[in-house]
C-alpha cells in the first residue's frame, strides 16, 4: 500500500483503469490520493452506472403486459416489451436498473432490460405470519457496492384486519418488536427469514389500528437509499430497516398533512435522499423530505401546489374518453400491448426517435394554455426522478408531466392513454402501479444458486 501512494498519478490511474466500476468504487475509498486519480481522470463509466431516467414501467389495469413510456436517447434504445423473460406479464418493483417481475405460475424474475440479462426466482416458502398478511415485495440493488440483489417480502396490515386476524393477533402491538421478513439472496441463492429488532415504540395494538388503514392512502411504496430499506403501507405509516445491524424503526407520518377520503402517497428517492408526496382530492400535492440529521426522522414540507392552477385542460370528464387523436410528445408510449395483441393487422414496434431530451430547457408547458380553475380531471403520481428535484404526474392518463417544484414549472413528457384503450378497460381504466426506469449497463449479472428445471418438474 505504501508504494502504490507514492506511484506517480498517471500510472496510478493507468492501473486502476483496468478494474471494473464496482472495484474502481471500492479503491476510490481506499485513500485521498486514489480517490483523487479516480476522480481527476474519470475512470469511473457514468455511463454504465443508472443515472439518467430513461423511462416509466406501467402496469395498466386489464391490460396484458405493462406499457413503456420512453425518453428518446442517443443512446441503445431500450424495448420495453420484456419478451426475453418467459411469461412476463408484470412489474413489481425497480431498484438502480433491475426489475422485479412476475410471471405466469406466480414465478419471479429478476431482470436488467438494459442486458436482457435475467434470473429466476426459486418459490418463496411460508411465512411465519402467515398468509393473514400480505407482503408486498422490495428490490434492493446498488451495482457500485455489489453485482448481487436481494428481495424482500415486507408483512403489512391487511385492510380489513378484523375479519382475518383473531382476538389473540388483535391484541398484539404493531409493528412487531421483531418483524420476520422473508428476504432472496442472489449471493445465497435462497430464501431466508431475518428478524429486524425494532428501534422505539409499537404504533398501537393491531385491532386498533384499523381506523388508520385508509383505503385512499395508496398500497405500498418502496425505496432503497444507503443501505436501508424505507417502506410505506395503506395505514400511513413508514418504516425503515436497515441491513448492517438488522433493526428498523417506524417514522411518524408528516403531521401537515389533511387526511381526505382521496389521497395516496408515493415514497421515492430524489436528488437529496427520501422523499414522499402526497396527492389528495385529485390535484392537491404536498412533497415532503426525510432529514434524518437528527436522532429522529422527521419529514419537512419542501412543496405545496394546487394543480388546478396549471393543469393542462385534457378535455376528459369522469368516465369519458375524447376521440381525437392525442398529440405525441418528446416521450413516447410504445403501446407494447396494442403490438403483441393487436386489434387488428400486425404492428411493428416504435423505434425510438435519435433525439435527446434535457429536463433542464425551456421545454416547460405554457401557462397561456393553462386553464386556471377549470380542471376537470385528476392527476396521479408515477414516480419522483431519482437525481432531481422532479416529480412524474399523470394528468387523467392522457399525459405524463414532470413537476419541478423548486420552480413550479411543468414538463408536458407526451400522451399515456395506450391505442384502443378506452374499449378495453372501460371504466376500470387506469394505472396500477408506475416505476421510473434508470437503465444499468453493466453486464455482470448474478445467476440463481438452484436448479429451475426440478422446480418445473414439481409444478
Amino acid at each position: 500500500m505504501a508504494i502504490a501512494r507514492e506511484l506517480p498519478e498517471e500510472i496510478l490511474a493507468d492501473i486502476l483503469r483496468r478494474l471494473p466500476p464496482r472495484g474502481l468504487a471500492a479503491s476510490r475509498r481506499v485513500c485521498r490520493a486514489w480517490r483523487d486519480a479516480v476522480d481527476a481522470h474519470q475512470l469511473l463509466r457514468a455511463d454504465l452506472l443508472p443515472r439518467a431516467v430513461r423511462g416509466i414501467f406501467m402496469n395498466y389495469c386489464a391490460m396484458y403486459r405493462p406499457e413503456f413510456f420512453s425518453r428518446p436517447n442517443t443512446g441503445p434504445a431500450i424495448w420495453g416489451d420484456l419478451e426475453f423473460i418467459p411469461g412476463f406479464w408484470g412489474v413489481k418493483d425497480h431498484c438502480n436498473g433491475l426489475l422485479l417481475g412476475e410471471a405466469t405460475g406466480g414465478h419471479l424474475y429478476v431482470a436488467n432490460p438494459a442486458t436482457r440479462r435475467w434470473a429466476r426466482l426459486p418459490r418463496r416458502p411460508i411465512s411465519r405470519m402467515g398468509e393473514a398478511f400480505p407482503a408486498p415485495a422490495c428490490l434492493v440493488y446498488d451495482p457500485i457496492a455489489s453485482p448481487h440483489y436481494e428481495v424482500f417480502f415486507v408483512p403489512i396490515l391487511p385492510y380489513d384486519v378484523e375479519n382475518r386476524l383473531g382476538p389473540e393477533m388483535l391484541q398484539s402491538e404493531w409493528p412487531p418488536s421483531s418483524y420476520a421478513l422473508q428476504v432472496f439472496s442472489s449471493l445465497a441463492g435462497r430464501w431466508e427469514e431475518r428478524l429486524f429488532a425494532r428501534e422505539g415504540c409499537a404504533a398501537g395494538l393491531i385491532g386498533d389500528m384499523q381506523k388508520c388503514i385508509r383505503w385512499g392512502a395508496g398500497g405500498h411504496s418502496a425505496a432503497y437509499w444507503r443501505g436501508a430499506l424505507y417502506f410505506h403501507q395503506a395505514n400511513a405509516s413508514f418504516i425503515s430497516v436497515f441491513m448492517s445491524n438488522a433493526e428498523y424503526k417506524l417514522i411518524p407520518v408528516p403531521t401537515d398533512v389533511e387526511f381526505t377520503t382521496y389521497g395516496s402517497f408515493q415514497l421515492g428517492r430524489s436528488e437529496k435522499g427520501l422523499y414522499c408526496a402526497f396527492s389528495h382530492d385529485g390535484h392537491g400535492l404536498w412533497i415532503f423530505f426525510l432529514d434524518e440529521s437528527c436522532s429522529q426522522a422527521v419529514w419537512v414540507l419542501k412543496h405545496r401546489v394546487d394543480l388546478k392552477t396549471f393543469a393542462r385542460k385534457l378535455h376528459a370528464r369522469e368516465g369519458e374518453y375524447c376521440d381525437e387523436e392525442l398529440p405525441e410528445g418528446p416521450w413516447i408510449l410504445q403501446n407494447i400491448n396494442d403490438y403483441k395483441y393487436p386489434c387488428g393487422n400486425d404492428k411493428e414496434p416504435i423505434v425510438e426517435e435519435k433525439y435527446e431530451w434535457n429536463s433542464d430547457d425551456d421545454n416547460v408547458l405554457d401557462t397561456d394554455h393553462m386553464v386556471e380553475g377549470n380542471y376537470q380531471g385528476y392527476v396521479g403520481l408515477l414516480g419522483f426522478h431519482p437525481y432531481k428535484e422532479v416529480v412524474f404526474l399523470d394528468a387523467s392518463l392522457r399525459r405524463a408531466i414532470a413537476y419541478h417544484w423548486n420552480t413550479s414549472k411543468f414538463q408536458d413528457l407526451g400522451n399515456t392513454f395506450p391505442k384502443d384503450y378506452a374499449e378495453i378497460a372501460g371504466h376500470v381504466a387506469s394505472i396500477d402501479t408506475s416505476f421510473p426506469y434508470t437503465p444499468c449497463w453493466m453486464e455482470d449479472f448474478p445467476e440463481t444458486k438452484w436448479d429451475a428445471r426440478t422446480e418445473s418438474d414439481k409444478d
